[in-house]
């Protein structure tokens, strides 16, 4: 692995709450104090959108810009400059977005040392992992929400992933609207429905080799406060691929959705009907009848085989964002979770409204403490 990578320097530009603030960070893990509502999680979040997607809160793009809380104007622009140490290397990133001619919002720019770069080659040298409250949903909420999770993991892997997603819904929007309008030409709906099949097959298998491998580290954890848990994908296409092979079951979900078709079944079934299958090793319960506690371990779970499987995978460690985590677990998981990825991540940053909790980790001489109030941000060297 190379060695340990952090931030330098961040300056962020009408980005939410922060018209413009410049700060710098030494290269030891960062907690973020400060009352809820202060700008703790927008901090998170710019550096969550260093990477391709929609970030720690899955925010429309909208959403992004600097609000005036009067005259409830947006700004046309907002930017995001980041100063990357890694090893004896320094590099400077800037993502965000400026009005067209138009004057309409673009989509996301991404700079590195000053020349525009796609979004995916800064995951070449870089990967983010994120736990948050509101992830709990993941693991309690419906199976869409569990699909997207694990979807965008893989997509922090391989990009071509979300550009298979986007395809398929696309080719599945084109192939109803031709249902819709009484179009009767076989040989469209056969090519349509042909490519439908490679690429739910090609989406289900990338889910089937990325959740193996996290099984792998899941059912054999490093730390007892988070026992062994295991991870399967059910579905009438994971259920074909288990004796036949990838190619044969393309040619049967095609003949498939053919038939159905013909029934007046129009749904693509496949991906978008994926079930995630997650259960406790000793126990036997399914996460649906874990208890809260149960659940929240699994999630942790998770996020640390996350962490373990991208640092295995590349050449460096990730950087972990853990927002109000110290109010979400109980204070012997929450230590146990900030060791565990001591050892997997390079800079974890850590937001909560008070700064007890980190005081009592064993390893707090690495923090270093910076209190945001109003969006306003002051380190402060003791705590």
């Amino acid at each position: 692995l190379d060695k340990y990578q952090y931030l330098k320097k961040i300056k962020l530009q009408n980005f939410r709450s922060y018209r413009e603030i410049e700060i710098n960070f030494s290269d030891k893990h960062v907690v973020l104090v400060g009352p809820n509502g202060s700008g703790k999680t927008n901090l998170l979040e710019a550096i969550s959108l260093l990477l391709p997607g929609r970030g720690i809160r899955s925010a429309k793009k909208d959403l992004l810009p600097l609000r005036n809380p009067f005259s409830q104007s947006i700004s046309n622009e907002w930017a995001a400059h980041f100063s990357l140490q890694i090893e004896n290397r320094l590099k400077e990133i800037s993502i965000g977005i400026k009005p067209n001619d138009n004057n309409n919002r673009q989509s996301r720019i991404y700079k590195v040392d000053g020349i525009v770069v796609k979004g995916k080659e800064i995951s070449e040298f870089l990967s983010i992992n994120w736990l948050t409250p509101s992830m709990q949903n993941i693991i309690i909420g419906e199976e869409n929400l569990r699909r997207k999770f694990f979807d965008r993991m893989i997509c922090s892997l391989d990009p071509l992933h979300k550009s298979r997603i986007n395809k398929l819904e696309k080719l599945g929007k084109e192939r109803f609207k031709l249902i819709e309008n009484q179009i009767r030409d076989e040989t469209w709906f056969s090519v349509l429905e042909k490519e439908i099949a490679e690429l739910s097959i090609a989406i289900i298998v990338a889910r089937q080799n990325f959740t193996v491998k996290l099984d792998q580290l899941m059912s054999n954890p490093n730390n007892s406060f988070f026992p062994p848990v295991r991870i399967l994908w059910t579905g009438m296409v994971e259920d074909l691929l288990v004796d036949m092979p990838a190619l044969d079951v393309e040619e049967n979900f095609a003949n498939y959705l053919k038939i159905k078709r013909k029934e007046g079944i129009y749904s693509l079934f496949g991906p978008s009907n994926s079930i995630l299958k997650i259960w406790f090793t000793k126990s036997g319960l399914t996460s649906e009848f874990c208890s809260t506690g149960q659940q929240k371990s699994i999630l942790v779970s998770i996020i640390l085989a996350f962490s373990k499987l991208l640092s295995k995978l590349n050449n460096y460690h990730s950087f972990l964002l853990l927002d109000e985590v110290a109010s979400h677990l109980d204070e012997k998981h929450f230590r146990a979770l900030f060791e565990e990825s001591l050892n997997v991540s390079s800079q974890i940053w850590m937001t909560g409204t008070n700064e007890a909790a980190f005081k009592k980790l064993e390893s707090s001489s690495k923090l270093q403490y910076f209190v945001i109030n109003d969006s306003n941000i002051t380190q402060l060297v003791d705590m």
